[in-house]
């Protein structure tokens, strides 16, 4: 048994496919209608590089920047349909066809 100031350290294996990421993401900004891509933003540097300055070629670096969703029309291999992942609640949506009182 390990010792309660020991703790086991989490696996750094944990993984997510892009849909998963998407569905998340649709859920965490409440949209509940329409289809939505995974969008990322790269930033990319160039310069001189190599593990020595012996070694040095020309180089470029690949950042991913932002991860963001984008609605679309068609949908693709991992496009998320915001009506099926995220379903609003009916109680909302009696509460929005009830008349105002006078």
């Amino acid at each position: 048994m390990q010792h309660p100031t020991n703790p086991p350290k989490p696996s750094m294996e944990i993984s997510h496919e892009l849909r998963e990421i998407t569905e998340l993401l649709v859920k965490y900004h409440g949209l509940h209608e329409g289809l939505y891509d995974l969008a990322l933003e790269f930033q990319i540097a160039v310069g001189a590089v190599g593990p020595d300055p012996a070694s040095i070629i020309p180089g470029a670096m690949f950042g991913v920047r932002r991860i963001g969703i984008m609605k679309t029309e068609r949908a693709g291999i991992s496009t998320v349909d915001a009506a099926q992942v995220n379903p609003s609640s009916p109680a909302k949506k009696v509460a929005a066809k009830k008349p105002a009182r006078k």
